[in-house]
């Protein structure tokens, strides 16, 4: 068995872990929502949508590394990693802090535009965006080395320090602001802890990097990420722009609750880009078993989908208090949104690892068609729903094209 093919045993413990980390984090999204009611909560998913946007478009660091350290490990170059980890460190650190004082700087000008009541929420997420690069490279290297139950610990913690560290701000000021602020503070905890345990072990080696190497595993995921930023949160920010303030916390409840598919997603996630990787470089196929992660998100999905389908007025109430009742029609569109997303995500895994990237070009320029026709339709939520479906099915469309013709190629080349 080669070392890329990740035992049953360890899905199930990423999957286990992710559904604790799951847990802990909606139990903090929902008991803020519960102390704030709707027209505080709509700042902080709004802001929640800040960091998910900065996120989800630095987040090509931790597929990036992930995907070089595992390159690195199946030739054996453990000096490599530890080279590569340190040049990174310093590169998103001193990156990351300009960003930062730049946003921060703006955001008295970005917070009346986006509706905020105060800038704060506002700085907490740009400075939360900042920690989570930090940690997304750390997570990479934790991911391509293979060290699941490292990965499992840390988002556990950090989950369960957020929960906790709001509980306690709480008390003392129940604010967006206040749960930002606990946001932060895991994330810092949570980053010391990922420091700590590789540096004991990869702190030393003075290889030089080999950044075309880089470059071109960083550069097309960087690319997809972004884009990948716009599907997923360009609709919360135009909703806080455009909605009065309990719509839009409505929306935001919602949408936390959707997302919860992903807690199904993130752990196979995890697996597949380093799995993907070494497979590719050890000569090995790789296409069906990405089909095998596919359905086995479709499959694990299938549950929360029809318990959402049948009860989501009760699932909303339940959780969030009656205040946040209206959410419950939205709640049903946004999880099947999510399911679509998701899916194609999975599908571009395949098509990044073999280095096929004629599918970005498309799916950017679908991404800034979202952008532009949620600015244009949004005047009830069914049009936001109309638009997003549209282009969320259009882009699995196009990345199921792009596999199954890359696929057929790969054969072909493969018989002559």
């Amino acid at each position: 068995m080669t070392p890329f093919r990740t035992p049953p045993r360890t899905i199930a413990e990423l999957v286990a872990s992710a559904g604790v980390t799951a847990l802990f984090t909606m139990a903090y999204i929902i008991y803020t929502g519960r102390i704030l009611g709707p027209a505080e909560y709509a700042d902080f998913a709004a802001g929640l949508s800040v960091i998910y946007f900065v996120g989800v478009a630095l987040s090509p660091l931790t597929p990036s590394v992930s995907r070089l350290c595992a390159r690195y490990l199946a030739r054996g170059d453990a000096r490599g990693v530890a080279a590569l980890r340190r040049r990174l460190t310093l590169a998103v650190g001193v990156a990351g802090s300009v960003t930062a004082v730049a946003c921060v700087a703006g955001a008295p000008v970005i917070a009346p535009a986006l509706q905020f009541r105060s800038a704060r929420p506002l700085v907490l997420a740009f400075l939360i965006a900042v920690f989570y690069s930090l940690v997304s490279a750390d997570r990479g290297v934790i991911h391509g080395l293979l060290l699941f139950r490292v990965h499992n610990v840390n988002t556990v913690f950090e989950a369960v320090i957020r929960c906790g560290v709001a509980a306690a701000l709480f008390r003392w000021r129940a604010t967006a602001a206040s749960a930002l602020a606990a946001y932060l503070f895991a994330l810092v905890a949570a980053e010391v802890l990922l420091a700590l345990r590789l540096w004991t072990e990869w702190s030393h080696g003075a290889v030089n990097v080999d950044w075309s190497e880089v470059r071109k595993v960083f550069l097309p995921i960087t690319f997809l990420m972004v884009a990948v930023a716009a599907f997923q949160n360009s609709d919360m920010l135009v909703v806080k722009s455009a909605f009065p303030p309990a719509a839009s916390g409505d929306y935001g409840a919602a949408t936390a609750l959707a997302r919860a598919v992903g807690i199904l997603f993130v752990p196979l996630y995890v697996v597949v880009s380093p799995m993907l990787s070494g497979l590719h470089e050890s000569g090995q196929p790789v296409f069906r078993i990405t089909l095998a992660f596919v359905g086995s998100f479709l499959g694990l999905v299938a549950l929360p989908v029809i318990a959402i389908a049948g009860w989501s007025r009760p699932i909303v109430t339940l959780l969030y208090g009656s205040a946040f009742r209206d959410a419950a029609p939205l709640l049903l569109p946004l999880a099947g949104i999510a399911v679509l997303m998701y899916t194609t995500l999975m599908l571009s895994q395949t098509l990044i690892t073999i280095a096929d990237h004629a599918f970005l070009p498309i799916y950017a320029i679908l991404a800034l068609l979202q952008i532009g026709l949620l600015l244009r339709f949004h005047a009830t939520f069914g049009q936001v729903f109309r638009v997003l479906y549209v282009i969320e099915s259009a882009a699995l469309v196009v990345l199921a094209i792009c596999f199954f013709a890359s696929w057929i190629r790969q054969g072909v080349r493969a018989r002559c």
